[in-house]
């Protein structure tokens, strides 16, 4: 536990890439939060580890906000991984976490200053490609010239393989929790297709001036639609589910449960739970975050993240990488392969048999082309009771335990002989 109040802070980059590399963003503002000193008592920079964000998370991954009552406020997600002794040891490590690029500070409602009126539509994508381009050279303004551990659960996972794949030799360790492998699956593509084409189909949308033109700032249909969706695969498999047709899971029409509801229910939220155990705990959870979510959620700050997820191709970056072209030439055997492309980087994927977001198969394509390349990777199978979700917050009783001492063996400094 990181038991210290931590404020987020703000660095701002002078240009940045965006539209695939294929523009640039001037004063772009980057969210952050830092967990232990940057250097030891001797004057010495500590190794860094960098933690990127999950979908609609924040850089809120340890401390608390504030102390009321003598009770801890807002304690971070990974709260229970950091701390002095913990497996994150914020006592010999500098911990940076980042907030997602796209959030409720940048995004299309900005003033653009060239127009004085918000981007809107205007506003540019930014593909996980410019992401993690923008992330190194964050890190580099703050004088990290090296990742010693790049974390990352969810969405955060899928940042750290392009991160890792377009300069293999910056990071020394992985530890992806809930992870994506190196592509994305057809379901998942699937789905996050779907939820894109709802919310620019959205007639309050207006092509991306969605809340500057729209008068009613209450949630509408399609966001509320699109995110009860999501929040339901987070929480839960789609075999318990009794919303779904597992018969239509692999198939290009994935078929969105809440996409059945009248177009003129206005009571949106509370038909789609109708069918769920009010008194099952994990409902009365799911019903909490999903209202909460609705409220405080833009459109375009959904939207943008998920076109991001589209993006996402760190294969093809990786297979540029001279090492990765040594390798398939023949030129260098595994070993040298693995010692220079790596360096001395081992990736740890903590995953689970029930994630209705990121296949696990996946992540098992990922073990079978390590073995190949000379990846040192590893993979943690939680019990098949673990949701998404369970990644995405180690406050969580169940996973603390598995998540602390798969983390803490991983990390282990290796014994001296």
């Amino acid at each position: 536990m990181y038991d210290q109040i931590v404020k987020p802070q703000t660095l701002v980059l002078d240009t940045a890439p965006c539209n695939d590399g294929q523009g640039t963003f001037s004063k772009l503002p980057i969210s952050y939060e830092e967990y232990g000193a940057p250097k030891t008592r001797e004057g010495v920079d500590k190794p860094v580890v960098a933690i990127l964000p999950f979908f609609l998370g924040s850089a809120h991954a340890a401390g608390h906000r504030a102390v009321k009552d003598n009770k801890r406020v807002a304690p971070g997600y990974w709260d229970a991984l950091m701390g002095p002794d913990a497996p994150i040891n914020t006592d010999t490590h500098r911990v940076i976490s980042f907030e997602p690029l796209i959030n409720d500070h940048f995004h299309p409602g900005l003033i653009n200053p060239a127009t004085r009126k918000p981007y809107g539509g205007a506003f540019p994508n930014f593909t996980l490609a410019d992401v993690s381009q923008i992330q190194r050279l964050a890190l580099k303004q703050l004088g990290v010239g090296h990742v010693n551990v790049l974390m990352g659960a969810s969405m955060g996972s899928l940042q750290a393989w392009h991160f890792m794949a377009h300069e293999p030799s910056y990071v020394s360790n992985m530890v992806l929790v809930v992870p994506g492998g190196l592509e994305l699956s057809q379901k998942t593509r699937t789905l996050v297709e779907q939820w894109v084409q709802k919310l620019e189909q959205d007639p309050d949308w207006h092509g991306g001036d969605y809340g500057t033109l729209a008068k009613d700032k209450q949630p509408k249909k399609a966001l509320v639609e699109v995110l009860s969706d999501f929040w339901y695969r987070v929480q839960f498999p789609v075999d318990h589910s009794l919303l779904y047709d597992l018969n239509d899971i692999e198939c290009a029409e994935v078929a969105v449960a809440h996409h059945a509801l009248d177009a003129n229910d206005v009571k949106t939220i509370d038909t789609v739970l109708a069918s769920l155990n009010a008194s099952d705990p994990r409902v009365k959870l799911y019903k909490q975050t999903l209202t909460g979510l609705c409220a405080k959620t833009d459109h375009n700050v959904l939207l943008w993240q998920l076109r991001s997820v589209l993006s996402y191709q760190p294969q093809a970056a990786l297979q540029k990488s001279t090492p990765f072209i040594r390798h398939l030439e023949g030129i260098d055997d595994r070993t040298d392969v693995a010692h220079e492309m790596l360096a001395t980087t081992r990736i740890l994927m903590i995953a689970t048999e029930a994630d209705d977001l990121l296949d696990i198969g996946s992540v098992d394509r990922v073990m079978g082309m390590a073995a190949w390349i000379g990846f040192d990777a590893m993979a943690l199978r939680m019990p098949a009771t673990f949701t998404h979700a369970a990644g995405l917050n180690a406050a969580s009783p169940n996973s603390i335990l598995a998540f602390k001492n798969a983390i803490a063996r991983f990390l282990k400094p290796p014994s001296k002989l």
